[in-house]
């Protein structure tokens, strides 16, 4: 088959055309000029100049191919405009040059739990809930989303929607263990009447294992436009994850506890100085609005049952081979 895959050049992308090349598929990876091709080093597939904001270019991209997976976004951004932009409209377009192509049979979303929002105490979240999202990031999630659903009918998708994912090659939970490695954990504020906050959580080959899956899902799945969590079937506190890395990192971090007003404060600071400055801090008003809830939790019977696949990995044997590869690649 002939795949079209967006935001080759990152964490889930990378891995993600590597696993389609050496199922047998004909891949292709629209990436700018300036996009890195360090992930993609030994793997079998065609580059594709262009740019999710040059309509032209992605029609071009789409013609003959049989699939896509969009997988580039933004996760980090300096404001609601900037978010949109390349989340919901750059899907938008795409979508659009997918169907002027006459050719894309399957068109694979990677959005986020966070489209969906925190779930309601420890009941996983399911994909028959409301929406409710919490944050500009998960807000232009979900905002693509809406767009692909004004084109059932016109176009065969579905959404994949991933927690935390973590693994070789990512930047953003890697923070952790580098916070780990400084000897210090920090315990966010919880309002849970045991004091954790919950996560789900994949690791990135598990997460690309069930995309792969996904393309052999029943035809009504992408008529109908479905949309799927994906995780490894576990709960994990917050705590649970910090010791795992420590227990890895083979250090014992100083625990300190930060003041729900010192993180509100922080967060204001950063999105104060943000917008002074034209940047994006890791820690701002919106950021804090994902840090706040106490449960993003989710459940993926759904995308086991349809994509037929099982999680390789948990914390315990995910986290030992990415400090692996953290280490290999002097990150760590």
């Amino acid at each position: 088959m002939r795949i079209l895959v967006t935001g080759a050049s990152g964490f889930i992308g990378s891995g993600l055309v590597a696993a389609l090349a050496e199922a047998g598929h004909e891949v292709s990876a629209l990436m700018r000029p300036s996009a890195s091709s360090e992930f993609l080093k030994g793997i079998k597939y065609t580059r594709l100049a262009g740019d999710l904001s040059d309509q032209e270019s992605m029609v071009r991209a789409c013609l003959n191919m049989d699939a896509i997976y969009h997988v580039a976004g933004l996760t980090s951004a300096r404001n609601k405009e900037e978010f949109f932009k390349y989340n919901a409209e750059a899907t938008k377009n795409l979508a659009h040059a997918a169907i002027k192509s006459g050719s894309i049979k399957k068109f694979i979303f990677v959005s986020s739990l966070a489209a969906a929002g925190p779930s309601i105490g420890l009941s996983p979240r399911s994909e028959s809930e409301s929406d409710l999202p919490v944050s500009l990031y998960g807000e232009s999630k979900l905002r693509a989303e809406l767009y692909l659903d004004e084109l059932k009918g016109k176009l065969n998708f579905i959404s994949i929607r991933p927690p935390m994912v973590y693994g070789p090659r990512d930047k953003n939970v890697f923070l952790f263990f580098k916070t780990i490695q400084k000897q210090w954990m920090p315990i966010l504020p919880s309002k849970t009447p045991t004091g954790h906050k919950y996560y789900s959580a994949i690791h990135v080959d598990d997460l690309i294992t069930a995309l792969v899956a996904a393309l052999d899902a029943p035809e009504e799945d992408f008529i109908n436009g479905e949309r799927f969590f994906v995780t490894d079937g576990q709960i994990y506190t917050y705590e649970r994850i910090m010791n795992v890395i420590a227990q890895e990192l083979k250090v014992k971090p100083f625990k300190v506890k930060i003041p729900g007003a010192l993180v509100n404060t922080m967060a204001s600071l950063g999105s104060i100085a943000g917008k002074a400055m034209n940047k994006n801090f890791a820690l701002n008003r919106d950021k804090l609005n994902e840090l706040t809830p106490d449960y993003w939790i989710c459940s993926s019977q759904k995308s086991y049952d349809h994509f037929k696949f099982k999680p390789k990995y948990t914390m315990e044997s995910g986290v030992p081979q990415t400090v692996a590869w953290y280490k290999v690649n002097g990150w760590l």
